[in-house]
């Protein structure tokens, strides 16, 4: 059999480049998934070739409750008559049940009515 003889220069140098490669790995795996991400949430921001819609946010979210999301503005003092049509994240895709819809990036791959709120409202440059 062959014999494998290791000093302590081939060791640690072994080692720094299984450690340089834990370090660099998950980066790199992060940017790739994030790229893949956002060109799908760019392809699902308008309908599919079916016609299908994207889901409506369910108030009853974890994201929405804690951004207090709720479908009509005027029912939340705290808007002071800001809604999401007027915010910054917000962008216009159609409509849905007769009311205006688009897509909120605080909510990815879901819609949002266009008189809803959240405290998340931020002015529209």
């Amino acid at each position: 059999m062959n014999e494998i003889k290791m000093n302590r220069r081939g060791f640690f140098s072994g080692l720094a480049k299984i450690a340089g490669v834990a370090v660099v790995a998950p980066t790199a795996l992060q940017a790739l998934f994030s790229t893949a991400n956002a060109q799908e949430k760019r392809r699902g921001s308008a309908p599919a070739a079916g016609g299908t819609q994207m889901p409506l946010v369910d108030p009853k979210d974890p994201v929405a409750k804690a951004v207090k999301y709720i479908e009509d503005y005027k029912k939340a003092p705290e808007a002071k008559g800001n809604n999401c049509i007027n915010c910054g994240f917000y962008k216009k895709t159609g409509t849905q049940n007769g009311k205006e819809v688009g897509t909120c990036t605080i909510f990815a791959g879901k819609v949002v009515y266009g008189e809803a709120w959240c405290a998340s409202w931020n002015k529209k440059a």
